[in-house]
Order: C-alpha cells, then sequence, then structure tokens
C-alpha cells in the first residue's frame, strides 16, 4: 500500500542518523522498507522547513543565552516562529546545555542545522515518488471541517492535502507520529456528515502503536 507521510514522520526519519530512540526507528524502519509509492504535500514540505526554522532560532536564542546569562528566553517580538510551548522547552534545554563550551555548542547546532537541511533536499529527490497540493490548492471547505475538530491549523493544513491526494487513488496510508492525530479522533472525523463523500487514507499513527 502506498504512504503519505506527515512531517513529523519525516523529521524522526531524519533524525534516527543521530538521536536512537525507538519512535525515531520505527519513522526509520517505515520509510527504509516501504514497498509501496511514498506520497506527500508541498504542505509537509513547507512543514519540514517550517520544524528546521523554529529548530535554527530556538539554538540561536540557546546561545544567546550562554553568551550573555542576563538575556531572558522569552516570547517576544523578534520570535518568528517558537510558541510559548517551544520557548518553555528551549530555556530546559538551555539548563541542560548551558555549562558546555559554547564553541563546541555552536559546532553541534551548525552541523545540525546543515544535516536537516541537505537531508530534506536528499529526500525528496530520492524517496518521494509524488508530491502535490500547495497552500493555494487546499480545499478551504475541507480545511474549515477539519479545523473544527482539530486545534493546530498546521496540522489541518496536513490533514486537509493528504485528503484531496486521496480523492483519485487507491486507499493510501496517513502516517504520522503526531499527537493531534489519535485513532479515536480520527475515526470521528471520518463520522462528519459534512465529509461522507471524502475517501479518507488509513490512519497509521506510530505514538498509539506498540
Amino acid at each position: 500500500m502506498d504512504s503519505f507521510l506527515d512531517s513529523t514522520v519525516i523529521i524522526n526519519y531524519f533524525e534516527y542518523n543521530y538521536k536512537i530512540g525507538e519512535l525515531k526507528k520505527k519513522c526509520f524502519d517505515y520509510v527504509e522498507f516501504s514497498k509501496g509509492k511514498i506520497l506527500t504535500s508541498f504542505i509537509v514540505q513547507d512543514e519540514v522547513r517550517r520544524v528546521i526554522l523554529k529548530r535554527k532560532e530556538m539554538y540561536g536564542c540557546i546561545l544567546r543565552k550562554v553568551k550573555d546569562p542576563s538575556y531572558e528566553i522569552t516570547y517576544n517580538e523578534n520570535i518568528k516562529f517558537l510558541n510559548k510551548e517551544d520557548i518553555k522547552f528551549t530555556h530546559g534545554l538551555y539548563l541542560k546545555l548551558k555549562d558546555k563550551s559554547i564553541n563546541n555548542l555552536e559546532e553541534d547546532f551548525g552541523s545540525e542545522i546543515v544535516f536537516l537541511n541537505a537531508s530534506l533536499r536528499l529526500f525528496l529527490r530520492k524517496r518521494i515518488n509524488e508530491i502535490s497540493i500547495t497552500k493555494s490548492d487546499l480545499d478551504s471547505s475541507v480545511l474549515s471541517i477539519i479545523h473544527d475538530f482539530i486545534d493546530d491549523f498546521a496540522d489541518c493544513r496536513v490533514l486537509t492535502s493528504a485528503i484531496q491526494i486521496q480523492q483519485n487513488k487507491e486507499i493510501f496510508f496517513f502516517v504520522t507520529a503526531d499527537q493531534h492525530f489519535d485513532p479515536n479522533g480520527y475515526n470521528f472525523i471520518k463520522t462528519e456528515p459534512k465529509l461522507e463523500n471524502y475517501k479518507f487514507p488509513n490512519l497509521k499513527n506510530f505514538l498509539y502503536e506498540d
């Protein structure tokens, strides 16, 4: 069966090269050993890029705090990509890393961002069989209905793009590792009368698999 990959799976697939973990291994193995076509959308591509930009901004905050302990890692107008939850995580990561050499941190952070960007370019060229649906292609009606069920608008765009791609294809897997796509919630969305004429991909969420 073919698979549509969410950004969470793609990032975990990249990170398996240097961050060992059960979830990352599941994502890596799935992509590596998938026998069907791998599909995604330009929406997902943009989300992966946004994740990388968020991480770069997070590391920038940490480096600034290490250099200047008086600097406060807080949400402000200069923060472009981090939300309040990200800021909290960034502060916690700073506490773990604050005693490390600034030169080592700069080298490690820089290498990771370069690696992620290079991995994305290679992944799109070598692993993705088909990519479609830009932001302007999104069905605003479907997007609005999905948003009634899922608060995170970025996730709504991703799912909407997957549903649109599904309409003219054999049923494929919507593969994710995102808590917003829990099986019960996903099945509930499928019961929405306004979406009864739409085909949904089969959900495969590694967060809810043993």
